[in-house]
């Protein structure tokens, strides 16, 4: 075990017990409460067109549960959420999305442990976000955050909360040969690090988020290894991420106005690889319009319209891919006692015609049972060099998830 790995569990069990003492106080005036919950998850997904690479599958069964244990008084928590999943496509595989204690001290929170954290406004792409790493087992199309180990402090500040964090980095996990949504190469297990990154580095990072009247403001700087790797042609034709440290300043705002919602994520960002592997300073944001449509001819249904423009200063060099891209979409809300939902979604480059179209639908069964189905349709996806290898993996997915 390094002294980093050491450093971090020692945080750990001191947060511990200051959450046991802190509870164990409360409990002349209240209770110590326990909750026990999560949920089963099943996903078939299905890609009608011939495979792109060699070894993948055109169907696949995604299974996991996440059961979550809270244990809280009135001035600590610990929250415990393990991910068990396994399927047709890979290897079962367990991790910890959220394993953390948190804790009041004074005006204070602490936080120590595996937490996820959400950064942004925007609804296609958020560039600010960049505390977590991705797990991409499913598909480079379908990303879910990992768990980050941390350290966080936060008080509140004027109208607003000041977070101070210190961040230990995990590597992003990547899909298995069989899978769909990934690249022609084997991306290995093993990482590399360049440009000042080490796997023991511990970012830090400050973020200030508050109102103002109807602005929502959040104000963030980021310094530490960047969760977007350059990836490594080898000699053994696998390709090896290799992470950089990266430094950003970004901000995020929203403006309400009756019933639309102005916003925007925006950064400047250096130490970053762009897509052929250099690196270049630059800035990138999106910024986009929520307009709410209330009571569709006095049917009780509403209608959420959203428009976001997404531009980087590297253009056709961005490693994101969003580098002048337009994304409309319809959100139908039926407000009905399943809580139905069905969204369009239609996403172009501007720059080279690639095209996105997604439909879905999301439905209550019963109050623990709920079923979502999504339909993926893409269209000249070989004119655009960041997605190339994805051209024919349209997918039609469903998930069927028992919450107890």
């Amino acid at each position: 075990m390094n002294v980093l790995t050491c450093t971090y569990w020692s945080g750990l069990s001191t947060a511990l017990l200051i959450a046991i003492a802190s509870i164990a106080s409360t409990t002349a005036v209240a209770e110590i409460n326990i909750e026990l919950h999560g949920e089963i998850k099943a996903e078939p997904s299905w890609y009608p067109s011939d495979t792109a690479h060699a070894g993948q599958q055109d169907s696949f069964l995604h299974v996991e549960t996440r059961p979550e244990l809270m244990v809280y008084g009135d001035a600590a928590e610990v929250l415990i959420q393990p991910r068990i999943s396994s399927g047709t496509a890979g290897d079962t595989s367990i991790d910890i999305r959220e394993a953390h204690v948190m804790a009041r001290l004074g005006d204070a929170d602490i936080l120590v442990g595996n937490t996820i954290l959400f950064w942004g406004k925007v609804e296609s792409y958020n560039p600010v976000d960049v505390v977590n790493s991705k797990d991409f087992s499913r598909g480079l199309m379908r990303s879910e955050k990992r768990g980050a180990p941390m350290l966080r402090l936060s008080w509140p500040v004027g109208p607003g909360q000041l977070d101070l964090l210190a961040i230990n980095f995990s590597e992003n996990i990547y899909p298995a040969l069989s899978s769909r949504e990934r690249l022609g190469l084997r991306i290995a297990k093993e990482a590399t690090y360049s440009a000042g990154a080490e796997r023991a580095n511990i970012a830090r990072a400050v973020r200030w988020s508050g109102y103002f009247g109807d602005v929502d403001l959040g104000l963030s700087w980021f310094r530490g290894t960047g969760n977007e790797p350059r990836l490594l042609p080898q000699a053994d034709r696998t390709i090896k991420p290799d992470y950089s440290r990266i430094t950003q300043a970004g901000i995020d705002i929203q403006h309400l106005r009756g019933g639309s919602a102005l916003k925007a994520d925006l950064v400047w960002r250096s130490g970053q690889y762009d897509r052929l592997g250099t690196i270049k300073s630059y800035l990138a944001g999106v910024i986009g319009v929520e307009h709410n449509l209330y009571d569709i001819l006095n049917s009780g249904r509403d209608i959420v319209l959203i428009c976001e423009y997404a531009h980087d200063s590297r253009n056709g060099m961005s490693h994101s891919g969003f580098q002048n891209d337009m994304t409309i979409a319809a959100r139908w809300l039926l407000n009905d006692v399943e809580d139905t939902k069905m969204l369009g979604l239609f996403t172009r480059d501007l720059d080279n015609g690639a095209e996105t179209v997604t439909f879905s639908i999301d439905r209550r069964i019963t109050d623990k049972v709920n079923f979502e189905a999504s339909a993926r349709m893409l269209a000249r996806y070989h004119h655009d060099p960041n997605i190339t290898a994805l051209s024919e993996d349209s997918a039609i997915i469903a998930t069927l998830t028992y919450g107890f």
